[in-house]
């Protein structure tokens, strides 16, 4: 397959990218206000979105915070991972998807 886009730019705050069999992206990142993992496909019209809450005590400590983060970002990364290998949607070819990762 042959993937014509810049994979080499990430959009801001993304934290991974998983590739799609159509040469979409699954793209995860962190919503700090939320204590949120966001998953969402580019694929076009796909829509596909995970979101994994990773909120604890309010009286945690930041090294429970990340502690928690780091417990539950694999199982944020297997669901992009599992969507990645089923989506059959293409990217929309010429869309810029800095602008596009917050949608």
């Amino acid at each position: 397959m042959s993937v014509s886009r810049d994979l080499a730019v990430w959009p801001e705050g993304v934290l991974a990218r998983f590739l799609t069999v159509a040469g979409a992206t699954v793209d995860l990142s962190y919503e700090s206000d939320s204590a949120t993992i966001a998953a969402a496909c580019t694929g076009e019209l796909c829509g596909w979105t995970a979101r994994t809450d990773t909120r604890g005590l309010y009286s945690d400590t930041p090294e429970q915070e990340r502690k928690r983060f780091a417990d539950w970002l694999p199982v944020a990364k297997k669901r992009a991972q599992d969507h990645a290998e089923r989506c059959r949607l293409l990217p929309r070819p010429g869309r810029d998807e800095t602008r596009e990762a917050g949608r």
